[in-house]
Formats: C-alpha cells, sequence, structure tokens
C-alpha cells in the first residue's frame, strides 16, 4: 500500500524493548501487527517509509477494524507512525521470528 501512495522508502530499524508482533488470526492477506505489551523483547524488524500527509490520511482510510495506528518508539529512542493491533484481536505471536519477512518467508 505504501508504494501506491508514492512513499518513499526511508530505512529499516528495530523495535525498542517493550514490543511482542502478532499475525491476525483469519486475514487474508496476512496482516502483522505490533503490540506495546512492556514485556515484549522488542528488537522486531521495521520498515520506516514516508510519504505525503494526504497519502497517509488515504492510507489510514483503509485501515480494517482490530487495527490502529499508533506511535511506535524505536530503538534509536525515536518514534514512528505504524499499524497497531487492537487489544481485543485475535492473532499468532509472532514475536521469535523478528520481523515480519522473515516469518512470512517460513511458509
Amino acid at each position: 500500500m505504501a508504494v501506491d501512495r508514492s512513499a518513499t522508502f526511508v530505512k529499516t530499524t528495530r523495535t525498542e524493548a517493550g514490543y511482542s508482533f502478532y499475525a491476525l488470526a483469519n486475514a487474508t492477506p496476512a496482516k502483522p501487527r505490533l503490540v506495546y505489551d512492556g514485556f515484549g523483547k522488542g528488537g522486531i524488524l521495521v520498515e520506516i517509509w514516508e510519504m505525503s500527509e494526504a497519502a497517509f490520511g488515504s492510507f489510514v482510510a483503509l485501515i480494517p477494524s482490530l487495527l490502529r495506528i499508533g506511535t511506535i518508539r524505536l530503538a534509536d529512542g525515536t518514534t514512528a507512525k505504524g499499524l497497531l493491533r487492537e487489544a481485543h484481536a485475535v492473532a499468532e505471536d509472532i514475536t521469535a521470528f523478528g520481523g515480519w519477512r522473515a516469518w512470512h518467508s517460513r511458509r
């Protein structure tokens, strides 16, 4: 969806400690989401993309229920907006994979 909005890839980085990583149950295509629970080992690999405010707004409009935009704290002390899982959403804990691409490639 980022490429559809003329987004520019900036970098890969990792989350700070306290995050767990999940794949939403019964989602097609599969959807990864972070949850800050204060207990997760963190270090989840994330991609940072830059897009215009208008593009970001149209992106947010497409976010399905059980997901939300929130602020993610990164290992370098900065923050970024990203997709988080609503606490009540059923999901598989995939924290041990360390990132979405690693989990997705295991299939």
